[in-house]
C-alpha cells in the first residue's frame, strides 16, 4: 500500500474518529478509542501487556491533527509505531529475520496528535502523538473487502482439504504434487530424522525441516511422519511419539488427565474405551467433553502384524463438511448451529460434561442471526453425547440434522435408509453420501509410520480388525499415542514462520484461530 493510495485522510465526530480513503474508493474508519487503546506507547515492553485499560480512555479526548510520513529511518521509526506483520500493535520480537516486505509498503505511517492527554498520567512515556503503520491499520480494519478476503483465506472448505488436493495431484501423473502424496493416500510423509534434528532451536536448516512439516498438518489437517525407530526391546518405547509430539508443541504434551500423558490402543480384554478393542471406532474427536479438546494427536505404529485383517486407520474433514452442509441443506445447518450437544465422560475417574452446539460461528457483532458467519469449530463425538437439552418442539428436526450430518461423514451408512427414517429427500440425502465416500480417507498405518493430525479439524476412526493367529499382546495392532495443546502447537509454528522470515496463510486450525492476520 503506497502513499498514492491515499486519497485523503479526514478527521471526523468532532475528533473522536478518523478516516482514511483511499483511491480505490475504500474507507478505512477508526474510533478515536480505538486508535488510543492500540497505541503502541500505551503497552510495555518486552512483554506486551497493557499499560492501561480502555477505561483509562478519557472522554475529553480528541484527535486534533493527523499526517501521512514516509519515515527515513525505519529502525527508528519502529520503535515507537506499529508494524505491519506484527499480530500486536506493539512489536517485541527482536530474534531472528523479520518477514520481508516491499520497501515501499514498509514506510507510510498515520501520525496523529493529539487534543488532550490520551492516558489516565502525565507519564513521559506517553506522549501526545500517536503513530500507525498504515498496513498495518488496513489489516485490522473492519472493511467490508478486508474481512471478505481475511475470511476467504481462513474458512476451511472442501478444497482445503488434502483429499481434493490428491485428486487434483492425480489429474497430474507426473507431478512431484502427486508422486509425494501417492504413498500414503493423500497425506504428505516426512522422515523421523529429518524432523526430530529439528529440535535444535538454534539450528536454522533444521528449523526449515520442521517448518515443512507443520506447514503440512496444519494446511492438510494431518499428516505422516515415517521411519520412525523400532520399539521392540526399547526401555521407553513411548519417547518415539512423545518427542514428536513435543516437536509440534514447543515442549509439551497435554489432556494426560484420564489416559496419561502418552497411550497405548491396543485390543485387551475389560477395555474401558472401545478404542481398545477390535470393534469398528466410528468418526469422532478426541475428548469432546473438554472445554478445550485436544488439538494434535499423534498415533505411532509400533506394531501392525501381517496377519491383522482389516484395522485400517480414518480420517475425514469435519470443518468442510460443514461448510458443504450449509450448501446443501440450510435448514438442516442451522439447526445443528442453534442446538447444544452434550457431551460426557463418565466413568471411575471420570465425571466431565460440556454442552455446546455441533457446529459454531463466529460472533460478528453486527448479524448474530446470520448462518453465513464463518465456521470455526465442528464437534462430533457421538459414542460420548448424553442427554440432551432441547424441547420437545425441537427433538425432531434435531434428529433430522444429526442423521443427515452423520450421513455425510460415515461412509459405511445407507441413503436410502437415512431418507426413510429421517423423512429427509432421497436426492439429499444421496448427495450427503457421495460426499462421504469422496472425502474419506482410509489407510492401514505401517510399523513405525506416526499418524499426526488435527483432532479440532479432522475426525478419525478405524475400521474393525481380526488377528488370524492367537497372537500374544507383544505381538498385535498396537499403537501409541499422544496429544498436544493446539494453541500451543499453533504458537510454535507462528513463532518459526517469524524467525524464518516467512508467512504462510493457513485454514482455521479448528478454534477460530489461524496464521492469517488479524
Amino acid at each position: 500500500m503506497d502513499k498514492e493510495a491515499i486519497k485523503e485522510v479526514k478527521i471526523g465526530e468532532d475528533g473522536k474518529a478518523l478516516h482514511i480513503h483511499l483511491d480505490d474508493k475504500k474507507v478505512l474508519s477508526f474510533h478515536a478509542i480505538w486508535l488510543w487503546q492500540n497505541d503502541p506507547k500505551n503497552y510495555m515492553v518486552p512483554s506486551g501487556q497493557k499499560i492501561h485499560p480502555i477505561s483509562s480512555w478519557k472522554s475529553s479526548t480528541f484527535i486534533e491533527s493527523c499526517s501521512v510520513e514516509r519515515s527515513g529511518n525505519l529502525d527508528d521509526k519502529m520503535n515507537f509505531a506499529t508494524k505491519a506483520g506484527s499480530i500486536h500493535s506493539l512489536n517485541t520480537f527482536s530474534s531472528g529475520p523479520q518477514i520481508s516486505e516491499d520497501s515501499e509498503d514498509m514506510s507510510y505511517f498515520i501520525n496523529i496528535k493529539w487534543g488532550s492527554t490520551h492516558t489516565c498520567d502525565s507519564s513521559e512515556n506517553h506522549e501526545l502523538r500517536s503513530s500507525f503503520h498504515l498496513q498495518w491499520l488496513y489489516d485490522w480494519s473492519c472493511h467490508h473487502d478486508n474481512l471478505n478476503d481475511t475470511r476467504l483465506k481462513r474458512e476451511v472448505t472442501p478444497d482445503h482439504t488434502f483429499m481434493a488436493k490428491y485428486r487434483l495431484a492425480c489429474t497430474n501423473q507426473d507431478t512431484d504434487g502427486n508422486l509425494k502424496r501417492q504413498e500414503h493416500n493423500g497425506l504428505l510423509s516426512f522422515d523421523y530424522e529429518d524432523i526430530m534434528i529439528g529440535s535444535d532451536d538454534t539450528n536454522f536448516a533444521s528449523n526449515e525441516k520442521v517448518l515443512s512439516f507443520l506447514d503440512a498438518i496444519m494446511l492438510d489437517g494431518a499428516a505422516i511422519v515415517k521411519n520412525a525407530p523400532d520399539t521392540c526391546g526399547v526401555e521407553f518405547p513411548d519417547e518415539i511419539v512423545s518427542n514428536v509430539g513435543k516437536l509440534i508443541s514447543g515442549g509439551s504434551l497435554s489432556h494426560g488427565s484420564l489416559y496419561g500423558d502418552t497411550f497405548h490402543v491396543k485390543s485387551i480384554k475389560n477395555a474401558i474405551n472401545v478404542a481398545y478393542t477390535s470393534e469398528n471406532l466410528p468418526l469422532h474427536q478426541d475428548l469432546a467433553y473438554y472445554e478445550s479438546k485436544p488439538g494434535f494427536q499423534l498415533l505411532h505404529c509400533a506394531s501392525m502384524p501381517n496377519d491383522i485383517v482389516g484395522g485400517e486407520s480414518l480420517l475425514f474433514d469435519c470443518m468442510a463438511a460443514a461448510h458443504h452442509l450449509r450448501i446443501l441443506a440450510p435448514d438442516l445447518f442451522e439447526t445443528l448451529v442453534t442446538c447444544p450437544a452434550t457431551f460426557v465422560k463418565e466413568r471411575e475417574g471420570a465425571r466431565m460434561t460440556y454442552t455446546r452446539p455441533h457446529i459454531v460461528l463466529q460472533v460478528d457483532g453486527s448479524s448474530l442471526d446470520n448462518m453465513n458467519r464463518e465456521i470455526v469449530a465442528v464437534h462430533w463425538a457421538p459414542a460420548f453425547e448424553g442427554p440432551l437439552r432441547l424441547s420437545i418442539d425441537k427433538m425432531e428436526k434435531y434428529h433430522q440434522a444429526y442423521s443427515a450430518f452423520e450421513l455425510m461423514l460415515e461412509n459405511t451408512k445407507c441413503s436410502k435408509e437415512c431418507s426413510e427414517t429421517t423423512g429427509l429427500p432421497l436426492a439429499l440425502t444421496s448427495k450427503l453420501s457421495s460426499y462421504a465416500n469422496e472425502f474419506t480417507w482410509e489407510y492401514k498405518l505401517k510399523q513405525g509410520e506416526i499418524l499426526v493430525f488435527n483432532n479440532t479439524r479432522m475426525l478419525h476412526g478405524r475400521r474393525a480388525f481380526t488377528q488370524s493367529n492367537n497372537a500374544q499382546s507383544s505381538n498385535c495392532r498396537h499403537l501409541i499415542g499422544a496429544y498436544t495443546h493446539i494453541d500451543d502447537s499453533l504458537n510454535r509454528y507462528r513463532c518459526l514462520l517469524k524467525q524464518l522470515g516467512k508467512s504462510k496463510d493457513i485454514p482455521n486450525v479448528g478454534n477460530g484461530s489461524t496464521s492469517v492476520l488479524p
